[in-house]
């Protein structure tokens, strides 16, 4: 009896071993298929992009207006509206693969035109590299909204990135600038207003000017030994008590 319950046991084991390696087997197997499927997707991205940056360019090149020949919906890339006849640049407009729909965001000239579309996808994308060669600045996207398919030169992702530290740079700059300079009408201002031109002196600044253009957190220099601040003199003697003294 002993004997039947451990095989029981010793067989209870092994298949909750099985069970447990074919789960991770199927997990695997899961990640794998999801990770071709969104490489497939990034490649349907890259030609449905390219087949629109392509159909703008065309259109920007049909037309006589050459102040705003760029469209101003997707729609005129099906059918010109420009032209009496029946002009088409684009079969369709394909769906974005990564959210599955006709929503892509455009991209907009200063009059207002549609000069490229990209991704409303947030997802960082698999692919690093090998890009053609138009596109060759995507394998520094964040996401998929930054594969831009433009028909105009825009600054390439690295300059865009660097522009973006470069201002956020300048902002916390001008934010110290203002937590440091000293409110209008303040006690400082006020005092430094009244100080004669000699104590105003940048070398020698008042007290209360001092406070305030110094940072928060740095101690300033203290006087320098035998200086004038430092320097304790007695009461003057009076000329006439030395005489008397003296006689």
């Amino acid at each position: 009896m002993s004997s039947r319950s451990a095989q029981r046991g010793v067989s209870y084991l092994a298949l909750l071993l099985a069970v447990a390696i074919t789960s991770g087997a199927l997990a695997a197997g899961a990640t794998l298929w999801s990770q071709v499927q969104r490489r497939e997707r990034e490649t349907q991205l890259l030609w449905a992009g390219d087949q629109i940056r392509r159909a703008i360019v065309a259109y920007s090149q049909s037309g006589a207006d050459r102040v705003s020949p760029y469209p101003q919906t997707l729609q005129d890339l099906l059918l010109d509206p420009r032209s009496p006849a029946r002009r088409r640049f684009l079969r369709q407009i394909y769906d974005d693969p990564m959210t599955r729909g006709t929503d892509w965001g455009l991209i907009r000239n200063p009059q207002g035109r549609i000069v490229g579309v990209y991704s409303r996808s947030d997802a960082r994308p698999l692919k690093k590299g090998r890009f053609p060669a138009p596109y060759d600045d995507f394998e520094l996207a964040a996401s998929y909204a930054d594969w831009r398919f433009t028909a105009i030169l825009e600054p390439r992702i690295e300059d865009r990135l660097r522009a973006a530290g470069a201002s956020a740079a300048d902002r916390a700059a001008s934010a110290v600038a203002g937590n440091l300079a000293p409110a209008p009408g303040s006690g400082a201002s006020a005092a430094s207003a009244a100080a004669p031109a000699s104590a105003r002196n940048p070398i020698a600044a008042p007290v209360g000017a001092e406070s305030a253009s110094t940072p928060a957190g740095v101690v300033p220099p203290s006087p320098r030994q035998g200086s004038v601040d430092d320097t304790t003199e007695g009461p003057a003697e009076d000329p006439g008590e030395a005489d008397r003294n003296g006689n």
